[in-house]
């Protein structure tokens, strides 16, 4: 049989940094991208030969990639790459994978369907499969799963976390919080030989007391307080759940009439959940190629510092200057900063780290669920104070997961935009580009809903705390503040795809300084903000968030 495309060789991976892993392979002549697995589950596609794998669990981990050509005739996998993540990243002792055994394929085959790791040739047996969930009550689920012939027993990892071996087809975890949990297991044969990881399997506790579920149902609608949340809670940021279990200390959570709490933060420790969050904006330092591009949107004046990069550079040189993400027990803030690593006024709109952090004015945060979260419909809500601040830009907005040549309309729901030194003023809209491909931008449309998309009622917003939501229906977004509509919208191109969630405080930029009558400051080309006497009342203003949760419709 005659081939197209060969499949990559030398594949590999390195652990980087801090649960993350570089997966690289040499390049495929005539391959238009890469698609990777990872444990055994599709992960996505690359048109760089190499990957990198975040927030990744103690423990075996797992690769396959395919070479794509722009017809989308794909090669055979690579054979399985395995490493194992330390619990604590050492730099002078770093992991590296090794190759599963097997014979590599070279040539391909005429179709685009996803290659699961399910079987590992050294040791000859299959992943379990039929994975499921029951809620035991108490706070317990019991898993069981699928007999794989020639295994003596079986690796449990729940929740990302290795909880032991079993030489039945069950294992009962305890204690667990209200909200959702997941498996995965491997067989492990006489002689010690493990297939690769399983799916991941998930189900819910949705109780504390003798309610029960099944894979993953809801079937009781009673809530129960989860474990007790202290004030500055340093195990917040390490609980490896969607759905943040101090959410359910507060009865709003569950009275939604109609709806299911699917993702929450309430900010009630002491650092990000990397189990939920970015610490960037998706295009704001990523690999690009050879090197981490950090770009300038909008003629904006902030750098976004990245707490969670897993560029090395970039947490050894701009995270200890300034973190602009401070907990006080109960609350978020991202707070801007002067940037003490600025030395010049350039212009450049993408660069390196070094010439990046070196042009920008402020330094700055945000948070997106890119990635880890994303939803097509829902009600989006977060409680916020904005600053009252000149040239701040805060923003609570959705935007599109797919990436160009995935298939997307650039979709963007803006559900609280505001310029700082106009605090009465919110601002709503939906923005979409069609005919986009993987070498074209597409066609912008910006639709400002009913009645005009600026909300002004004479509330200076800057003053409390205040509740910005979308509800989100086929063909209709709807906005809200304090549970009052302000803006509607009717159009089914709302409808292309799914979104996730984004925060950031950022300064300055073209918006800000537009004509009055399109609600910027109203200033010439020679006096743009910042000028001098901004950067003397400069006085690090923060967008405060008390907390964000999404559902969807039961």
């Amino acid at each position: 049989m005659a081939y197209a495309i060969d499949a990559p060789q030398d594949p590999r991976g390195t652990e980087v940094a801090q649960s993350t892993v570089k997966w690289e392979w040499a390049s495929v002549p005539g391959a238009a991208h890469y698609e990777i697995s990872i444990d055994g589950n599709y992960e996505g596609i690359t048109r760089d030969p190499q990957y990198f794998s975040r927030n990744l669990w103690q423990g075996d981990h797992s690769m396959q990639v395919r070479a794509i050509e722009a017809n989308g005739t794909s090669s055979v996998s690579t054979n399985t790459v395995k490493i194992t993540v330390n619990s604590q990243f050492n730099a002078s002792s770093v992991s590296r994978s090794t190759v599963i055994g097997g014979t590599q394929q070279a040539a391909s085959s005429n179709n685009n369907s996803v290659v699961p790791v399910s079987r590992n040739a050294s040791s000859g047996f299959t992943a379990p499969g039929d994975g499921r969930g029951t809620e035991d009550g108490n706070g317990s689920i019991v898993w069981s799963w699928g007999s794989v012939e020639g295994a003596s027993t079986y690796e449990v990892t729940v929740d990302g976390a290795y909880a032991g071996e079993t030489s039945e087809l069950l294992y009962t975890s305890s204690n667990l919080w209200v909200g959702e949990h997941s498996l995965t297991v491997k067989a492990v044969d006489a002689n010690g030989l493990k297939s690769v990881q399983s799916e991941t399997f998930k189900a819910n506790v949705t109780t504390l007391g003798n309610g029960r579920s099944s894979s993953g149902v809801l079937l009781s609608d009673s809530t129960a307080p989860p474990p007790e949340q202290i004030v500055g809670d340093e195990s917040a940021s390490s609980v490896q759940s969607l759905i943040d279990p101090a959410s359910y200390n507060y009865s709003e959570t569950s009275q939604k009439s109609g709806y299911e709490l699917v993702f929450s933060d309430e900010f009630n420790g002491t650092a990000l959940n990397p189990y939920r969050w970015h610490s960037q904006l998706r295009w704001d330092g990523e690999f690009n190629g050879e090197r981490y591009e950090y770009r300038v949107i909008n003629g904006e004046d902030q750098f976004y510092v990245n707490v969670l990069s897993p560029d090395s550079a970039h947490t050894e040189k701009v995270v200890p200057v300034y973190n602009p993400f401070q907990f006080n027990g109960s609350t978020l803030s991202i707070r801007a900063a002067k940037n003490p690593l600025q030395t010049n006024t350039n212009k450049r709109t993408y660069g390196s780290l070094d010439e990046m952090s070196a042009q920008q004015t402020f330094l700055s945060g945000a948070i997106s669920t890119h990635e880890k979260f994303s939803q097509k419909y829902g009600y989006f809500e977060a409680r916020i104070k904005i600053p009252s601040h000149v040239g701040t830009f805060p923003a609570f907005w959705l935007f599109h997961e797919n990436r160009a040549w995935e298939g997307t309309q650039r979709t963007e729901i803006d559900i609280m935009e505001n310029l700082g030194h106009a605090p009465w003023y919110i601002y709503n809209s939906f923005h979409y580009f069609k005919n986009v491909t993987a070498t074209y931008s597409g066609d912008a449309n910006f639709i400002k809903p009913s009645p005009s998309g600026q909300v002004y009622t004479g509330k200076d917003y800057s003053e409390d705390y205040h509740v910005y939501a979308v509800d989100w229906t086929p063909g209709t977004v709807v906005w809200y503040i304090d549970g009052v509509e302000t803006s509607r919208m009717v159009n089914n191109e709302a409808n292309f795809e799914e979104l996730y969630v984004m925060l950031n405080l950022a300064m300055g930029g073209n918006w800000t300084n537009f004509p009055a009558n399109s609600g910027g400051l109203g200033r010439d080309s020679n006096n743009r903000y910042p000028n001098a006497n901004d950067l003397v009342e400069f006085s690090n203003p923060a967008l405060e968030i008390d907390y964000v949760r999404v559902y969807k419709k039961q």
